[in-house]
């Protein structure tokens, strides 16, 4: 839509107006197209900001859908201006009233967003600040994610909502023990009782916080341990940066590949059956951080490895389970994603459980060395008319030889995924 200006205001054309914080961050123009309504929406603090508006004030309620409806039947015949916090487009009821209405029906005055203020109050920059709001997303979703932020170092704004909290947040991340963080919270900015304060998780999580709130998570400054591997990059890491027992890990490059096939989405529930030392869960979890990750390790040494690798990398999205599968499964959520990295005798047992269990669309990565392993494990899935492909793995590294490299191979490893049609 072409500017409009509030002289030319006629119906059914609906101002959607954002309020800032406070009624001393609106400007002229929104001044202007306020005094032309007939008819303003709005929650009751904003509608109380201006008693002298002769127009019918109409206080939004829930369900939002039937506000929303009589939004559209007023404005036919009223010039009808909806108030919203901060600015209407930045996770605001702009969008709602845009899929309502549609974009030529709207004209939005944009204001100031709480995250602004906040980071004017505390003087930090917002330019590389990630936001995310948690309003109708389930609490496990929204774990996993905040989780998966913070351990990649994000500055992270969050909107919060009445069932997760400023409290909520900080005694989930009191409780899985993330990274050192300032966790800051802004009450009521832009109102007489404004208040911003600074804490640690753990202090946060004992604290009660006005309604109207915002967090910011800022990862405190690098230290010594940051810099450790598992700190910065999401995968890819060498077997030097994993405790394990010698050779006994799945090697990087076939750890890239397999979690190629498995394509992970973010939410998803991952199976790793004989985890060893954890490195595929751990990288997993790095690549879709809101997802469960059940590492399954029967043998106690490693399983003990395993431990030092998740506390090392910091992996709360991991769950380490000791015991041998197929018996260990039992009480796991259903997976999206199961991987296979070994199975002992229970070969025929695993991958029996699996299938009964592996969510519609879900898939199975398995790496194999042996041949008759290759061929027990596809001749499974083919005779339950699943899609099978094998992907045969030799790499070669580069190792020093005088002032030259020779390439070094390592033993050839077949990847088998297998998922239904």
């Amino acid at each position: 839509m072409k500017a409009l200006k509030a002289g030319d205001w006629r119906a059914p054309i609906v101002v959607v107006i954002g309020m800032g914080t406070s009624r001393g961050d609106l400007g002229q123009t929104a001044f202007e197209w306020i005094g032309r309504a007939e008819v303003l929406v709005g929650a009751g603090r904003h509608l109380e900001l201006f008693p002298e508006h002769r127009g019918e004030k109409l206080p939004l309620e829930t369900p939002l859908a039937a506000m929303v409806e009589r939004v559209g039947r007023l404005s036919e015949t009223k010039r009808t201006a909806v108030l919203a916090s901060g600015d209407p487009l930045f996770f605001g009821i702009g969008k709602r009233l845009a899929q309502a209405f549609g974009s030529d029906r709207l004209v939005f005055v944009p204001g100031v967003t709480s995250l602004q203020v906040l980071c004017a109050r505390i003087g930090r920059p917002w330019e590389d600040v990630e936001t995310l709001s948690l309003h109708g997303r389930p609490g496990e979703a929204l774990v996993g994610d905040i989780l998966g932020r913070i351990r990649r170092g994000a500055k992270l704004a969050v909107f919060t909502d009445p069932a997760h909290t400023p409290k909520w947040i900080a005694g989930m991340l009191a409780c899985f023990g993330v990274p050192p963080c300032e966790f800051v919270v802004g009450e009521d900015l832009g109102t007489p009782h404004e208040k911003v304060r600074f804490f640690t998780p753990a202090e946060a999580a004992e604290e009660n916080f006005s309604d109207l709130n915002l967090v910011m998570i800022f990862p405190t400054p690098r230290s010594a341990l940051d810099r450790q591997p598992g700190r910065e990059e999401i995968f890819g890491f060498g077997e030097s940066a994993f405790a394990h027992e010698a050779g006994l890990i799945t090697k990087m490059e076939v750890r890239a590949v397999a979690l190629a096939l498995l394509g992970l989405v973010p939410g998803q529930v991952l199976w790793d059956i004989g985890a060893g030392t954890g490195s595929v869960s751990i990288e997993a979890s790095r690549i879709a951080a809101p997802g469960r990750v059940f590492a399954v390790e029967k043998n106690e040494s490693r399983y003990a490895m395993l431990i030092e690798n998740l506390e090392k990398f910091g992996a709360t999205g991991v769950e380490a389970v000791c015991g041998g599968a197929p018996r260990a499964l039992e009480n796991l959520p259903p997976p999206h994603r199961v991987f296979i990295g070994g199975s002992g005798d229970a070969l025929d047992e695993i991958l029996e459980a699996v299938c009964a269990r592996l969510l519609p669309g879900g898939r199975v990565v398995q790496t194999v060395v042996v041949l008759e392993t290759l061929d027990r494990v596809r001749r499974f899935w083919t005779e339950r008319g699943w899609e099978v492909s094998v992907t045969q793995l030799q790499v070669s590294r580069s190792v020093p030889t005088g002032k030259d490299l020779r390439l070094d191979a390592l033993n050839p490893v077949f990847i088998v995924s297998a998922r239904r049609r």
